[in-house]
């Protein structure tokens, strides 16, 4: 069953991640979105795509169950490659997509929004690029997307939420409104799209891909591979089962 709901008015197609309770990703969500956004790569009746959370949580991050996947250099790299094409659905999606952030994003969910060419978000959402609280290190390409570098450096190395408040004042997200108005405003900034010509959205886009560069794939290696770094240690281990059990970690420190 599809966690992507989609639907269409005045050549904007709405994404809607509904995965309750917390729209949490696994392997099956992150194919999900991927083809998803392939199959609106393919449609020529769109000019532009919002992308938004059921419920009160944009997403919520990696689902507990699938840290399974990060203990071994194999099944790392396997799955790193999931999200990665998940990631990259979206941030390279030919017309533009709009991140319509109805509540937290942590982790992959801060990702996604990072992904979107433009973010309206609701009052005092939280964006948090949580991974050193589980013992990943992935994200910072695309959280980079949306805060001056000194900013991610402390959101990487605490694991601390900042606030929509926060990143919109640092230019990261457009407009700050009441939950009551997120779509509305979301659709508002559709239009002002749509009344362009498609091709020229579609050029557009590509263009400022390949000219605001940030290495995203690169940077998307190096995660990997401080991630398999990282996994002979016991504090790697430790940290996702403390997440897991709810518990403080207790680090060995070496």
């Amino acid at each position: 069953m599809s966690i992507c709901k989609v639907e269409t008015e005045n050549k904007i197609a709405i994404v809607t991640i509904d995965r309750p309770p917390a729209n949490a990703t696994n392997r099956a969500a992150y194919n999900d979105i991927r083809d998803t956004f392939y199959a609106l790569d393919r449609r020529d009746d769109i000019k532009a795509v919002i992308l938004t959370g059921a419920g009160k949580i944009f997403m919520a991050g990696n689902e507990l169950g699938e840290f399974k996947y990060f203990m071994t250099p194999a099944e790392c790299t396997e799955y790193y490659d999931t999200i990665r094409n998940a990631y990259l659905a979206v941030k390279n999606c030919r017309l533009p997509v709009i991140g319509a952030i109805n509540g937290a994003a942590a982790g992959a969910g801060l990702a996604f929004a990072g992904c979107c060419d433009v973010l309206v978000a609701v009052e005092h959402a939280k964006f948090m690029l949580s991974e050193i609280k589980v013992g990943i290190i992935g994200a910072d390409g695309f959280a980079s997307l949306l805060v001056p570098e000194k900013v991610l450096r402390y959101m990487a190395f605490s694991g601390n939420p900042i606030t929509a408040e926060e990143i919109a004042a640092w230019g990261g997200i457009l407009k700050v409104v009441p939950r009551g108005e997120l779509l509305a405003e979301a659709k508002k900034i559709a239009g002002e799209f749509t009344q362009n010509a498609r091709r020229s959205l579609i050029l557009w886009k590509e263009c400022l891909n390949k000219n605001y560069e940030h290495n995203l794939a690169e940077k998307f290696a190096n995660n990997l591979q401080s991630t398999i770094d990282y996994q002979p240690y016991h504090d790697f281990r430790e940290a996702s089962a403390a997440f897991s059990e709810k518990r403080s970690p207790e680090y060995d420190e070496k």
